[in-house]
């Protein structure tokens, strides 16, 4: 499982409903509809990891009208192995879309207690369609409670803070080029472990754009080494690939 805070983050939302069942902001967001695909080359320490493909899946309207796309995360190993596979969720409600906090999921926090019971409070990341260089964003949070036999052993953070939107710059990848905002974060892991606080801290800059969803990120650790990164390098509509066959 590749899990690595918001260097796994992109999302795509398109209505199939009537405008009177989703808000007309909500039609469309990332210019995405069912099949999409983006696949991403990772990256760790700047050298190639593997790559990421995400999918969407499902896109419908929730109980509660908040529009909802289901995407399906596969994680390749540099030799082209499959390693994983997760589905999240993304929420489009109003002008924000909401990415599924699950993403902030840092495995590797998670090792020191495997065969025990987890729980999870997620508070979804927001991206304001009406994005605006200097503006400042809501925190994204995942807080995670391990528990054996009924009895807490500890509780796990993992926070995006201190968002905020730095540029508007064009980015060039294998996959073209995007008028992108440029975000700026910190990702803050923190945990007991066994009576010792420990407290781990990346620095982020992620490339959004609006039309595609994300289009680069790097994590950067506190000492100023690379760490986690992924670029765009495919999207297209599978559906609409065989089609044109």
């Amino acid at each position: 499982m590749y899990k690595f805070g918001l260097g796994l983050f992109w999302c795509g939302i398109t209505s199939i409903l009537p405008e009177t069942a989703v808000a007309q902001n909500c039609i469309q967001p990332l210019g995405l509809s069912k099949n999409t695909e983006f696949v991403y080359q990772v990256t760790d320490k700047g050298r190639n990891n593997g790559t990421l493909s995400n999918k969407v899946v499902q896109q419908m309207a929730n109980k509660e009208g908040v529009y909802v796309t289901t995407f399906k995360s596969a994680r390749l190993g540099k030799t082209g192995r499959p390693e994983t596979t997760e589905e999240y969720r993304i929420k489009c409600s109003g002008d924000t879309i909401y990415l599924d906090a699950m993403l902030l999921l840092r495995e590797q926090a998670l090792k020191a207690f495997e065969g025990k019971d987890f729980s999870y409070t997620p508070v979804d990341i927001p991206y304001p369609q009406q994005m605006k260089v200097g503006q400042l964003l809501p925190d994204g949070k995942l807080g995670v409670k391990v528990r054996s036999s009924n009895i807490d052993i500890t509780q796990i953070s993992m926070v995006a803070t201190n968002r905020k939107v730095e540029a508007q710059e064009t980015i060039n990848t294998p996959a073209g080029s995007f008028d992108c905002f440029k975000i700026s974060y910190q990702y803050i892991v923190e945990l007991d472990a066994m009576g010792m606080p420990l407290r781990d801290v990346f620095s982020v800059e992620e490339y959004f754009s609006l039309e595609h969803g994300l289009v680069k990120a790097q994590f950067t650790t506190k000492r100023g080494k690379k760490a986690k990164g992924l670029e765009l390098i495919s999207k297209r509509n599978t559906a609409q690939a065989l089609q044109n066959k």
